[in-house]
């Protein structure tokens, strides 16, 4: 079978929605040609192309055509295909934490990578910034630095700090040292808050 073949019968089995790159095809081919299959399978309508890399097997809706793919599973194909750390921007961290009702009015994200845009936008952010990027806790971190300088109200604290299980909490104190100096006050008010009886 040939390496195109193999790379469609492939995608043919994905689920409707999956959105994948040619990283996600390497055990079938080199990287080059895993590129030029993946660009004329786009040009033939079989796949639908989303940014440089990043391909998807869209959704369907009689109403509305090609549906918008998942952010999350757009994420994991682009750090797939560029190695790149990625994590919300504080906004949509506090957003998703309910730590706040404003609601970003684009999606952004922090990366390790140069500041650009494919619908979404990420801005290079230094690595003190990235911390825990790959867990639940690094979006607590993220939700932190939206309070800035400022300190959270109490009643946040507490309620952060309730939530938080064991497992969280002794990764949120491995990452203390790790992050900015300046929401380290707002990680202690959140421990003290986690171990209070």
């Amino acid at each position: 079978m040939s390496t195109a073949n193999a790379v469609k019968n492939k995608i043919d089995q994905l689920d409707s929605g999956s959105v994948f790159c040619a990283m996600d095809f390497l055990s079938l081919g080199s990287k080059g040609n895993i590129d030029v299959i993946l660009h004329r399978l786009s040009d033939a309508g079989l796949i639908r192309k989303l940014s440089v890399g990043l391909y998807d097997k869209p959704k369907k809706s009689n109403v509305l055509g090609d549906l918008t793919p998942h952010i999350p599973d757009v994420i994991g194909a682009y750090i797939r295909r560029t190695g790149h750390t990625i994590i919300m921007d504080p906004l949509a961290a506090a957003n998703a934490l309910s730590l706040t009702t404003q609601v970003p009015a684009k999606m952004t994200f922090l990366t390790n990578g140069k500041s650009h845009q494919i619908d979404i936008t990420f801005i290079h952010a230094a690595p003190k910034k990235l911390v825990g990027a790959d867990t639940q806790i690094g979006i607590l971190i993220q939700s932190l630095h939206y309070f800035g300088k400022n300190l959270m109200p109490n009643k946040i604290a507490s309620q952060i700090g309730k939530r938080l299980s064991k497992n969280d909490l002794t990764l949120l104190k491995s990452f203390r040292t790790k992050t900015l100096q300046y929401i380290t006050p707002q990680i202690d008010r959140i421990i003290i808050n986690a171990t209070a009886d």
